[in-house]
């Protein structure tokens, strides 16, 4: 059962220290708090999943409960009612005022203590994911701010698999849902008692552990999941190494397997002071992952700050034998503010690329029969595996043209505007 946290508001202590002790066996973090004014300080701060309210406070029960009620209403916890009365309409009205139970003083250990892990085990099973049994993400985001506020020393990992929502799409929920079962097992599987792991998103999870196995947990993640993707798709699609979803006349940017991406955040000697620095660090490292052609792993360490250096100008190359629409083209991507160079027929690629180092290539298909632009895609991708290729044609040859090496599809006739707004777009992953 994951540690959850328990407020104890009443004003007798020989009671609230019993229910401490109690509470405390069942692995919770209790506070009792005597004061109101206090209560109202630390219930938005800590947000408790159990809130216990005693009569011996200096306010009617049921009103308590039903400002509590009000209060929380953005994390919803467990208000249990405690008073030393047996009359019934006392505990209605404190059930009706917003209590979820009402416990008389009287009751016996072993009944509290059932009571509680029943509430417990509900709060729990609403916070589940329905495919993966994992936290949602409000009890996600809950841990991991505690974990930052506790001042210890722990490693934060995100864990997002790439292209999960396209895989959806194409193979269906249920193969979807196959996946997301897959990846929790292999993580179950790093895990112990005192390691912590949750959604943050439908495919990203978190896990809070140790800075010491963090690195470890990472690796295995990745090797486990690369050693099981085939499963997932057909023969065809995992030999070809990507997807094709439409038909040859529509546009299409080559869709790619299912790769994990690993990001790890040490937060050492208090480096992070709250949560929202952690996962600003963690989608910094998801971000550098995602970069990568393969499932990859990415730890965010200490960097030393250097000199800024000038931001490189963005490069295009352009293979069009329509002049026209080359020098179109050419000028466009110049108005927005790109380098641009137009393949000359007398021009080696190999001498052009080393020189010039396109940061993407708009690519003709050529004559019918001479293939001339799928070898120019060959060689820039065997030069650099990195440069994003836009492949234009007007031959429906989007199986050929996908498998050597092109990212996007972008069959003749198309707009300008279809094709700088993938520019941009293709830019933004590089």
């Amino acid at each position: 059962m994951y540690q959850t946290t328990v407020f104890i508001i009443s004003k007798r202590k020989e009671l609230s220290y019993k229910y401490k002790k109690l509470l405390e066996a069942l692995n919770q973090k209790v506070y009792v708090i005597s004061s109101l004014s206090e209560a109202f300080r630390e219930i938005p701060a800590k947000e408790p999943e159990i809130i216990m309210v005693s009569d011996t406070i200096d306010e009617k029960l049921e009103d308590f409960c039903e400002k509590l009620r009000i209060m929380t209403f953005n994390f919803r916890p467990i208000i249990i009612a405690i008073s030393k009365s047996s009359e019934t309409s006392d505990r209605l009205n404190a059930l009706e005022k917003g209590a979820d139970d009402f416990l008389s003083e009287s009751i016996p250990s072993q009944e509290f203590q059932a009571r509680i892990k029943a509430h417990l085990r509900r709060y729990m099973e609403n916070s589940m994911n329905r495919i993966t049994y994992f936290p949602q993400k409000n009890f996600t985001l809950k841990y991991l701010k505690r974990a930052v506020e506790s001042k210890e020393d722990f490693a934060f990992i995100m864990v997002d698999v790439f292209g999960l929502n396209m895989y959806r799409e194409i193979y269906s929920e249920f193969a979807y849902e196959k996946v997301l079962q897959t990846l929790t097992s292999i993580i179950n599987s790093t895990l112990n008692s005192v390691d912590f792991a949750g959604h943050h998103l439908d495919s990203e999870f978190l896990i809070v552990t140790s800075v010491e196995k963090a690195e470890k947990i990472a690796q295995f993640l990745i090797f486990a999941f690369d050693n099981v993707i085939e499963r997932f798709y057909s023969k065809e699609d995992f030999t070809n190494k990507f997807i094709v979803y439409s038909a040859d006349e529509k546009i299409e940017n080559k869709i790619p397997l299912m790769k994990l991406g690993v990001g790890i955040v040490e937060n050492v000697n208090e480096r992070y002071k709250n949560y929202k620095d952690v996962m600003q660090a963690l989608y910094n490292t998801i971000k550098m992952c995602k970069r990568n052609e393969n499932s990859s792993c990415y730890i965010d360490r200490l960097k030393l700050q250097g000199e800024k250096q000038e931001k490189e100008k963005i490069k295009i190359l352009i293979t069009e034998k329509d002049e026209a629409l080359s020098c179109l083209l050419k000028t466009t991507c110049e108005i927005k503010g790109y380098e641009t160079h137009i393949l000359d027929d007398n021009e080696d690629i190999n001498e052009l690329y080393k020189n010039f180092r396109p940061h993407l290539a708009i690519i003709d298909y050529g004559e019918e029969g001479t293939k001339e632009g799928i070898e120019i895609c060959k060689k820039i991708k065997y030069m650099e595996k990195n440069t994003k290729v836009i492949f234009s044609s007007s031959l429906y040859a989007k199986k050929e043209i996908l498998s050597a090496g092109a990212d996007l599809y972008l069959p003749k006739p198309y707009d300008i505007k279809t094709l700088t707004e993938w520019v941009e777009r293709l830019l933004e992953d590089n």
